[in-house]
C-alpha cells in the first residue's frame, strides 16, 4: 500500500506541473514539487517514506481547515460557491490526509489471501 500512496503524491505533481504549463504559470516551484515527490522513491528508506507521509498529512489537515474556514466567511458574506467547489476540495484533501497516513503506517492495510483446498 506505500507504493499506490506514494504514486498518488506523484501523480498529484505531475497533474499540478501539467496544468501550470497549460496556464503558462509554469515556474521553478512546480520542478522542486515534482522533485520532492520522487524523493522518497529515490532514496527508498523507510524513514522518508514516514516523513514525507508526515509532512502530507499535516498539510492536507491545514487544507482542510482552510476549506471548512473559506466555506463559514462565504456563508456568513452570502456569496456561498456552488458545492461542488468544497466537496471537491474536501474530497482531494481527505485522499491526501489518508494516503498521506499510509505511508506513515499510522493506518495499516492488510492483504489477506484467502486459499481453499
Amino acid at each position: 500500500m506505500k507504493n499506490v500512496s506514494y504514486f498518488y503524491c506523484i501523480g498529484l505533481a505531475s497533474v499540478n506541473l501539467i496544468m501550470d504549463t497549460i496556464h503558462n504559470h509554469f515556474g521553478i516551484f512546480d520542478i522542486i514539487f515534482v522533485i520532492l515527490a520522487g524523493l522518497p522513491l529515490l532514496l527508498n528508506k523507510k524513514r522518508m517514506y514516514e516523513l514525507f507521509g508526515g509532512t502530507m498529512g499535516l498539510i492536507s489537515l491545514y487544507i482542510i481547515f482552510a476549506i471548512f474556514v473559506s466555506m463559514v466567511k462565504d456563508g456568513q458574506n452570502a456569496m456561498m460557491q456552488p458545492l461542488w467547489t468544497y466537496g471537491m476540495g474536501y474530497v482531494l484533501s481527505f485522499l491526501t490526509l489518508i494516503f498521506g497516513l499510509l505511508m506513515t503506517k499510522i493506518i495499516k492495510i492488510r492483504n489477506r489471501r484467502n486459499i481453499i483446498t
